[in-house]
């Protein structure tokens, strides 16, 4: 746990498998302790194939547990080890023109929020900016992080023409 601490990140690792455990922060402030199990597998012909789990536990209750500081057995440390994720940013639109018109058009209004339920549950970033695309119905976007990065792209409506088979699109 100390050298976690100092370094924010471990890697450990056996034959075919590894661990990395990275001590960031959360939406909200809080210190996330993130485990990521690598499995790996020798597929033959000079391949591998395997899988990853990531786990993610609050880091100050994980560490209390770890330390054996809580003592009860009915359930109650174990629950200390769940975090509330948050995998929906907040969406906000500094968008005057191509809002207006998105939502005034029942069909394309229903096509782009679809759009940003399916594509914006980005983890670990607090808020997406959405401003208005010089193509009509398509929007610019700026996604920030916990950690202050951000990425930036557009959703663009493709097929305007035909609003009926218009369908939207991320590009980064």
């Amino acid at each position: 746990m100390q050298r976690l601490e100092e370094k924010k990140y471990l890697i450990t690792k056996d034959i075919h498998s590894y661990a990395e455990l990275r001590l960031c922060d959360a939406v909200g402030g809080a210190k996330v302790l993130e485990f990521s199990f690598t499995w790996l597998k020798d597929a033959g012909r000079d391949s591998v194939s395997g899988y990853t789990e990531r786990i993610r536990l609050p880091y100050e209750p994980f560490r209390s547990y770890a330390a054996g500081e809580k003592e009860n057995i009915d359930g109650t440390r174990w629950r200390l080890l769940s975090i509330p994720e948050q995998s929906r940013p907040k969406l906000e639109f500094h968008s005057r023109k191509n809002l207006k018109a998105v939502v005034e058009n029942p069909i394309l209004r229903h096509k782009l929020g679809k759009f940003l339920d399916q594509h914006f549950n980005w983890y670990n970033y607090e808020r997406i900016v959405l401003t208005d695309d010089y193509l009509p119905y398509s929007f610019f976007f700026e996604g920030y992080m916990v950690q202050g990065t951000k990425t930036c792209g557009g959703v663009i409506l493709h097929g305007e023409e035909d609003i009926q088979t218009a369908k939207y699109g991320i590009h980064t």
